[in-house]
């Protein structure tokens, strides 16, 4: 059972709601502090890769290129918690300003009736679904490596692929900046970091 589903197996005040609400806040605010993090580490990664691209270092550039491979697949993650964290929040702050309208009109009768809705509606199943595939995805994951031994020539060749892809955008950062062209390095900066926010493939 959700958290939002379970908060309404018993009757509820608002000022009830009001603290769960500021819990799933907190939560939220948690949530989005991990994820900056770690796109601040990320970028951080970024500078140390592209400087060790420029001194000619492969062995740091191979280091940092696993840790960002690891970023993408964390900040994904990071991604979808803090965006049902939000919604929690969301859920949980038109419910809250529901009672308050209901408690200061003493409708009772519309109180039993919205906590009737919230226990047979799907939205906390909607939530719950993103975090299924979530954990299918992390599942699918786990999969790859424990068949890594069986694939461990295609998981090579695509690891290749991906990282040389990085590298070449890597590459054109240092060229733009070379040439004094800030603006070019800004532009293709701005595509890595896009690049590595996208979907990682199963």
């Amino acid at each position: 059972m959700g958290i939002l589903r379970s908060l309404f197996v018993k009757p509820l005040t608002s000022e009830e709601l009001k603290q769960q609400l500021a819990k799933a806040s907190r939560e939220r605010k948690r949530k989005m502090l991990e994820l900056r993090k770690m796109r601040r580490k990320r970028d951080k990664i970024i500078d140390e890769v592209r400087q060790a691209r420029k001194a000619n270092d492969n062995f740091e550039v191979d280091l940092l290129w696993e840790e960002i491979r690891q970023l993408k697949f964390d900040i994904y993650h990071a991604k979808r918690e803090a965006k049902v964290a939000n919604l929690e929040e969301i859920a949980l702050k038109r419910y809250t300003r529901a009672m308050e309208k209901f408690e200061r009109a003493k409708d009772t009768e519309s109180i039993k009736k919205l906590f009737a809705k919230i226990r047979s509606s799907n939205l906390e199943d909607k939530l719950q679904e993103q975090k299924i595939r979530e954990q299918e995805y992390l599942d699918e994951l786990n999969a790859i490596v424990q068949l890594a031994e069986d694939e461990l020539y295609e998981e090579e060749v695509e690891e290749d692929r991906e990282k040389a892809s990085f590298l070449k955008e890597i590459d054109r950062i240092i060229e733009a900046e070379e040439k004094g062209k800030a603006e070019d390095a800004e532009k293709h900066r701005r595509a890595l970091e896009e690049r590595l926010e996208a979907e990682p493939e199963a």
